[in-house]
Formats: C-alpha cells, sequence, structure tokens
C-alpha cells in the first residue's frame, strides 16, 4: 500500500533527540505525568510562565537540532511521487519555523500546539487529512512516542513508531516500525 500523506512528529523524529526532559520537569516542578496535559490545568500566569519555559528548552535547542540520516532524501523521494508531507508536533510555531529555516525542509502544513487541540488528541491528524481530501487509509502517522501512535489510531490512520536506541518502545502499540528513513521509505512506498 503505497499512502498519498505522510504526518510526522519532529522532535526524536525528524531530529535525533537533544531535549533533556527530565531537567524540563525538575524546572516545571513536574516530576510525572503529561506535562501539557498539566501546564494547561494551571491558572493563567502560572500556564503563560510554565510555557514559556517549554518554549526556552525548544528555541535554546534548536542551533544543536540535527535530522535523522536520511530525512532529507525521504523527503524528496516523497515528493516525487506525490506523497504530501505535514508535521504534527507539540511544540511552538516559533521553534517550528526555527527548524524548517535551518533545514530547509518543505512541508505541505505543519500544526504546532498553538493549534485547538493537541497530541493525543485525534482532531489535528483529521484536521490535516480534511485539508488534504485523504481518506484515513491513505494516511500514516511517524513518530517516536505513544502520543503520535494513539493520535493516528484515533482518527483511523496508519501509524508507524520510529525507534531511537536507547529510548522507550511503543512499537507493539503501532501498526508499523522503522528505525532509519530508508525502513520508512519502504513503509511508505510499497
Amino acid at each position: 500500500m503505497a499512502f498519498k500523506g505522510v504526518i510526522f512528529d519532529m522532535d526524536g523524529t525528524l531530529t535525533v533527540p537533544i531535549i533533556d526532559f527530565q531537567k524540563m520537569r525538575d524546572d516545571l516542578g513536574i516530576p510525572s505525568g503529561d506535562i501539557a496535559k498539566i501546564l494547561n490545568s494551571w491558572p493563567e500566569a502560572e500556564r503563560r510562565r510554565g510555557w514559556e519555559i517549554v518554549e526556552e528548552y525548544e528555541c535554546s535547542l534548536a542551533e544543536q537540532n540535527r535530522l535523522h540520516p536520511g530525512v532529507v532524501e525521504a523527503f524528496e523521494k516523497f515528493e516525487e511521487q506525490g506523497i504530501r508531507i505535514a508535521i504534527l508536533t507539540r511544540n511552538s510555531s516559533r521553534s517550528v519555523e526555527m527548524f524548517l529555516k535551518k533545514f530547509g525542509l518543505k512541508v505541505d502544513m505543519y500544526l504546532s500546539r498553538d493549534f485547538e487541540y493537541i497530541k493525543p488528541a485525534p482532531e489535528p491528524v483529521l484536521h490535516i487529512i480534511e485539508k488534504w481530501g485523504f481518506k484515513p487509509e491513505e494516511c500514516i502517522i511517524v513518530g517516536d512516542y505513544i502520543h503520535d501512535i494513539d493520535c493516528g489510531k484515533a482518527a483511523g490512520i496508519f501509524t508507524c513508531f520510529f525507534r531511537n536506541d536507547g529510548h522507550e518502545s511503543f512499537e507493539e502499540h503501532a501498526h508499523f516500525c522503522a528505525g532509519t528513513y530508508q525502513e520508512l521509505e519502504r513503509i511508505v512506498l510499497s
């Protein structure tokens, strides 16, 4: 099955993971749980300051970001085949813009945490595939965390867990699994 649309997570999927989430949690005072969900439950002033801390992490690391090997080549192959590409991230729009500018990647669209809903809610994926005019079964989401997989499944699209060595695996929850962009190309293009 060749897919018509691929939705990518950003950090840890397109990029080599570098954010120190434990340090971020310590700075936020959130020892466990879903950071976004907890931040959004705080009173406005605390919530705003919490998101500022998160954005500081995202943007301060932007210069250190490195793409996984093969990302550029995969994007070129997908574009040649007419496959649409989107980024769906819980990062800020500012950090996504910095990412796209740094690497010169061409995407059809992106949704950040500024969208009304964030992963693992299915609404961002549903919004993307509706804009593309595709059926759910014609699309796949690729991500390195359970939120990506849960989001895709809830929206009725295929899911691909992107494996990073030394990081927690959610492979058993996804339809597919890839550890390199060459493996991902085979999944998307076959």
